[in-house]
């Protein structure tokens, strides 16, 4: 058999094993989210802050803090933390003191690059049982949001509670590709997280108890500015600790990147920390993530080889298989793509994950 023969027929069976443990990922984790329930018991309320780290960004302030201070949640306090801001987030903070009561201003004392030491200050000024971590750029699906998280915690008996944050969108390929970038990182984390392996969230909405969260859980990998609240996640969130809220009522929205320049930077940061994982999440990870790679790149080659027809026999039956589970969570999440663009966006996903692999193998520093 000859060199070229050789490896077609290594690539086919390549595509065949990537086919596989991608149904194994969709079919035996990713649906575990459709059988999550939200809960409707009421549990006695907890003491909650809300924290928010601000840096130069009273436009955002000004667009989401509203849908925050208007939380259907009593006790609540609400904790604005500025990082060094120039412009004018303190003055509209401090204006906004005067009719809220629970609304508190801390500045930070060292003006490190990054959140980690902004939110390290901040924990440790917190009193209450339980910290709620967003960001200034969000907004919470209901009035409900804290109710549902605490609700969650006090269900499961959890001391972490992983919320999902979809991006929203302007109907611009960019909005698209963001919403859907954003709800196939959550079907990830969180159905992992279901799955009894917790390995991230996202800071936009996270429920720690105070119990467990230590301002050296922030600092920890300080030479990574990034990683707040992944690698934060990673090193404290078990099977046993950590739960997850997919409730309607607990979304919290966020705006997305304006161009693909900022986009592309800020997804840099994020794969920068993601080789500070346990070994066990970056094979986890990775099953997903090298055999969707590995597909999409087989299924072209063989496309012109003997094994066309199986090639495509292939990709069929996969969108068959997993397209069922794709609707129901797409409904389940809120997503505002088409499922019909799903064939085309998971088609750039692999290439997607080709682009931003440098950042995993050489991290670098990140600023605001």
């Amino acid at each position: 058999m000859s060199t070229g023969c050789l490896l077609v027929t290594l690539m086919f069976y390549i595509c065949i094993l990537a086919f596989v443990i991608q149904l194994i990922i969709w079919v035996l984790v990713f649906s575990k989210l459709l059988i999550t329930k939200d809960n409707k018991e009421k549990h006695p309320l907890s003491s909650v802050t809300i924290i928010i780290c601000t840096k130069n960004r009273v436009g955002n302030l000004k667009a989401n803090l509203n849908s925050i201070l208007s939380q259907d949640y009593d006790p609540l306090i609400t904790f604005l933390v500025d990082d060094f801001s120039d412009d004018e987030t303190e003055e509209y903070i401090r204006f906004l003191q005067q009719k809220e009561r629970y609304l508190k201003l801390y500045k930070v004392k060292l003006n490190n690059d990054g959140k980690k030491q902004a939110l390290s200050e901040a924990i440790v000024k917190v009193k209450t049982d339980w910290a709620l971590l967003t960001d200034d750029d969000c907004c919470p699906n209901s009035s409900n949001w804290v109710k549902a998280m605490i609700s969650e915690a006090n269900r499961s008996q959890s001391s972490i509670v992983l919320g999902y944050s979809p991006y929203s969108s302007d109907g611009s390929f960019l909005g698209k590709w963001i919403h859907h970038e954003a709800w196939i990182t959550g079907i990830q984390y969180l159905s992992y997280a279901v799955s009894g392996m917790p390995y991230m969230g996202v800071g936009r909405n996270i429920l720690y108890s105070m119990d467990i969260l230590k301002p050296s859980h922030i600092t920890n990998h300080a030479d990574l500015k990034a990683g707040d609240d992944d690698l934060t996640v990673n090193m404290l969130a078990i099977k046993d600790n950590t739960s997850i809220c997919l409730s309607p009522d607990s979304f919290v929205w966020s705006s997305p990147s304006e161009s693909w320049k900022d986009y592309i930077k800020q997804k840099k940061r994020h794969y920068s920390v993601s080789n500070r994982y346990k070994f066990k999440h970056k094979v986890a990870i990775s099953a997903y993530t090298m055999s969707h790679i590995a597909f999409y790149i087989a299924i072209p080659g063989l496309l012109l080889s003997p094994y066309w027809k199986m090639s495509i026999v292939l990709y069929i039956l996969r969108l068959i298989i997993i397209f069922p589970i794709v609707n129901k969570l797409m409904r389940k999440m809120e997503s505002l793509n088409s499922v019909m663009i799903f064939p085309i966006m998971d088609i750039l996903q692999a290439f997607y994950y080709l682009f931003f692999s440098f950042a995993v193998i050489s991290p670098k520093k990140s600023k605001w």
